[in-house]
């Protein structure tokens, strides 16, 4: 399985930084460092991501 970037991601969901940040409930500087290291993303944030963008978890964060 491919890892899927958050920026490809957030793209096929046809959301904006600023709309994810939103939801996020954090800043859109802070998502966008998370676009450039999704390893940063704390547990409840990855999961949250996951369901906003509609990716199954393991594909944006564990995935190879």
């Amino acid at each position: 399985m491919v890892r899927l970037s958050l920026k490809a991601a957030r793209a096929n969901a046809d959301l904006t930084q600023k709309n994810v940040a939103k939801r996020l409930n954090i800043h859109v500087q802070t998502y966008r460092k998370l676009e450039e290291n999704p390893d940063m993303a704390t547990v409840a944030q990855a999961k949250k991501l996951a369901e906003i963008l509609q990716v199954p978890y393991d594909e944006i964060f564990f995935a190879s």
